[in-house]
């Protein structure tokens, strides 16, 4: 009887030790289910895939209105060709000015009133460009000098679109990212994204506080006006898991997903939202690539956790 109470003891304290370490842990308990329990739920699992993610911070776009481009490209030329035309006529009216023999080929009026076109249209030259940096910034690519028709071209032609970009305020940005990754929020319009390297600072959007850029995107099926969700990177990759975004779900205002950790066995694992990847989620820890996670049943099974007398549906 002494040794049996002595083993019976240290039993119990591996098991209050095993219990406090999953406390602190903060592993949950596992919620075992036979084979029968698992078909009556309707419990369906999914293989986690390996995966790659990048740290990012993630920010807000939009498709710019190709009309304020061509505007301001326009008043901007309208303008360089008036001053090079006041320009060459203020040569003309100095040279027949200038006197030949005593003699004056035009009035001291004329010039004058040259030299006020010229210095007119100067002026209305440096207006169109302040108007072009306070739109688009002073570094636009397409600025010059000489101005980059190609640019512009392609976005007149839809072969690219001018995006532009804020990360909110509590965002750190440093400088310009050296690489911005643009997808839809709506899913429904495409999973795809496209990736850009020309960025530059740009005036602050007065509806997002925060730091702004413009991204020049090439060959994308984006829509002017079109609001789009954008990542900068932070640093290096880091292996892990992508789960499917059906396995996630939210209990104690967390998101969580249930892994199958061995025949029958199932346990919740903590989700971050914020690391969206491929119409799922990144998983970092907890999870290995090929281990199952449940995509059907989860409230059930978050129930039975909980120990509630009569599980509610998904």
């Amino acid at each position: 009887m002494r040794v049996g109470g002595i083993i019976a003891s240290v039993l119990a304290a591996l098991l209050l030790q095993g219990a406090g370490a999953n406390a602190a842990s903060g592993a949950r308990p596992i919620v075992i289910l036979s084979r029968e329990e698992i078909a009556h739920l309707g419990v369906r699992t999914a293989p986690a895939e390996l995966a790659r993610f990048t740290p990012r911070i993630r920010g807000y776009g939009v498709v710019t209105n190709l009309s304020s481009v061509a505007q301001a490209d326009a008043d901007i030329r309208s303008a360089e060709a008036a001053m090079l035309d006041s320009d060459a006529q203020l040569v003309r009216a100095n040279r027949l000015y200038s006197q030949k023999n005593g003699m004056h080929a035009t009035s001291a009026q004329a010039l004058d009133a040259a030299q006020h076109l010229a210095e007119s249209n100067r002026a209305q030259l440096a207006l169109a460009d302040r108007k072009e940096v306070a739109l688009f910034g002073l570094h636009a690519p397409w600025r010059g000098p000489p101005r980059d028709d190609t640019i512009l071209k392609n976005l007149s032609a839809g072969q690219s679109v001018l995006v532009q970009v804020t990360f909110p305020l509590g965002i750190f940005v440093a400088a310009s990212p050296s690489l911005l990754e643009i997808t839809r929020i709506d899913p429904q319009l495409s999973q795809k994204s496209w990736s850009s390297k020309i960025i530059w600072d740009a005036p602050a959007d007065p509806s997002i506080p925060g730091r702004s850029f413009f991204t020049l995107v090439d060959q994308s099926a984006l829509a002017q006006g079109e609001h789009v969700l954008v990542y900068a990177p932070t640093g290096n990759p880091v292996e892990g898991v992508r789960i499917p975004a059906e396995a996630v779900l939210l209990s104690e205002d967390k998101p969580w997903c249930y892994a199958v950790v061995s025949d029958g066995h199932f346990r919740r694992v903590a989700v971050d939202l914020g690391l969206e990847l491929g119409g799922g989620y990144f998983v970092a820890k907890n999870l290995r690539p090929g281990q199952r996670v449940v995509v059907s049943g989860t409230g059930l099974l978050l129930a039975r956790e909980l120990g509630a007398a009569t599980p509610g549906q998904d």
